[in-house]
């Protein structure tokens, strides 16, 4: 590899720009009275939607090419670039309904939103196992600081203690685990470690046992079994648009490590870990799937269906195939605009408090006909009914999966874990339609929040019957990992 200062630009622009963003997000907090102006017109975040929309057109002038020192820009990193981008912006903009809740700090969460996503776009571009690292650390540090962000609630204080104690921990696995890596191989690039495993030699236990750590912190970073404990109480406790984050980026950074992983360092190789990925899939979807039924909190609820789907994805990991790969990315597109926005109905009855109680939806049919459509659509998207984008993503990794004879047993498992998911999602839609309401005031929709919930709920139903725009995106990013 050569270092040219052009090509690495290229390849980092993304990241860069988003750098400059949040530096600019910080000198208009403080040329316009730190950030406490009120109503639609805040200057900050109007700067930042500006700012992610304009970073998202940039990255589609972006074109692959290869590998420099520090990272690569294929068809996989451009397309989880877009991704992180948009999440982002979903982000900043359910976040406003809810920006009036903050007395403190309203400039700053922005800002800190642009930081994450710096670091997200960082990991898609990744080609050595330290620019991982710091990565990764760079959307844990300001994860942490977004999950504790409302310092007056006990409940999110606790949740961001609870995420940096896992977060440490992953942290240690990740590092050890690099560093038997390092000792095994003598290099942290992502080729030489591939070059050695498929070697034709027989691979040394400490190349196994880094990987295998390797795979421990990335498991708690996707939410996987038994990985998975701090979860529920982050999601409960952190601010719910920083929990929408953490539900769709968070969790979709760490598939973008691991198909890296799999695909790029282990290849051929892989296929000797495919038993571990199946049971972790199984174990991660009856955990989801079993833990979402008893819930009575909307967020801790949702929680747990993330987990199932992280059970899901790991499904098409035990597969090494493109269709798989192909699968895992319009999966979790889909899953984009599902999660945000179901969490922007929660903010919204929500209404003044951090209030996600189940009860909550409890007749919004009567409340609110238009939110209790978008929830149901959102719910039976997750669910897989058809004809929402949400079946198509799961009949995509079902049938990859089903050409391996030896995981049938896992596709019949995920069958009957659909059902099971299909049952809870449709508790949550007889409470919104078959329940009196706890509270019977108005809710105020805005003419900003109505637009983003019609446009998800659009997206959610034009690919569930026209999926071709995202496939191909999506087989198109696959193939950049199978030389």
């Amino acid at each position: 590899m050569n270092f040219d200062a052009g090509s690495l630009f290229s390849v980092f622009s993304t990241e860069v720009l988003l750098a400059a963003l949040a530096l600019l997000l910080i000198a208009v907090d403080l040329l316009t009275g730190r950030g406490r102006l009120t109503g639609p017109a805040d200057a900050v975040r109007v700067t930042a939607l500006l700012g992610l929309t304009a970073l998202l057109v940039h990255s589609f002038t972006l074109t692959a090419h290869g590998a420099e020192v520090f990272g690569t820009l294929d068809s996989f990193a451009i397309y989880w670039k877009r991704f992180f981008l948009l999440t982002a912006l979903g982000v900043v903009a359910i976040s406003g309904p809810y920006e009036n809740r903050l007395p403190t700090g309203r400039a700053e969460f922005p800002t800190l939103i642009v930081f994450t996503t710096m670091g997200m776009c960082l990991l898609a571009s990744v080609n050595d196992f330290v620019t991982l690292f710091v990565g990764l650390e760079l959307v844990t540090v300001t994860l942490f600081l977004l999950v504790a962000w409302r310092s007056t609630l006990p409940s999110s204080i606790e949740a961001g203690i609870k995420y940096v104690i896992i977060g440490a921990l992953a942290a240690a696995f990740m590092v050890y685990g690099i560093a038997w890596i390092y000792g095994a191989t003598g290099s942290f690039d992502f080729t030489a470690v591939h070059a050695a495993l498929n070697s034709g030699a027989e691979t040394s236990a400490g190349l196994k046992l880094g990987l295998l750590l390797v795979l421990v912190g990335l498991g708690f970073k996707l939410g996987a079994v038994p990985f998975h404990i701090w979860v529920p109480d982050v999601y409960q406790g952190a601010p719910t648009p920083v929990t929408a984050f953490l539900s769709v980026g968070s969790k979709a950074a760490g598939v973008v490590l691991l198909m890296r992983l799999v695909h790029t360092v282990l290849g051929p190789a892989a296929v000797h870990w495919s038993a571990l990925f199946a049971g972790l899939a199984a174990l991660t979807m009856l955990m989801g799937n079993l833990g979402a039924i008893p819930q009575t909190n909307l967020k801790r609820f949702l929680g747990y269906s993330g987990i199932a789907h992280a059970g899901f994805v790991l499904l098409a990991f035990a597969t090494h195939s493109i269709d798989s790969a192909t699968g895992v990315l319009f999966y979790l597109g889909t899953y984009l605009f599902a999660n945000l926005a179901a969490f922007l109905v929660i903010i919204v009855v929500s209404r003044t408090e951090d209030n996600a109680s189940m009860d909550r939806v409890n007749g919004l049919a009567d409340r609110s006909p238009f939110l209790a459509f978008v929830l149901t659509a959102c719910l039976l998207s997750l669910a897989g009914v058809p004809p929402l984008a949400g079946f198509f993503a799961k009949w995509m990794i079902l049938r990859a999966a089903m050409a391996d004879p030896s995981l049938h047993w896992l596709v019949f498992l995920s069958c009957a874990m659909i059902v099971v998911s299909l049952y809870y999602y449709l508790c949550v839609i007889k409470r919104m339609y078959m329940r009196d309401a706890i509270d019977t005031s108005v809710l105020e929709i805005s003419g900003a929040t109505r637009w983003m919930l019609l446009a998800s709920v659009g997206v959610l139903l034009v690919l569930g019957v026209w999926q071709q725009p995202l496939v191909v995106a999506a087989a198109q990013g696959a193939r950049s990992l199978f030389p």
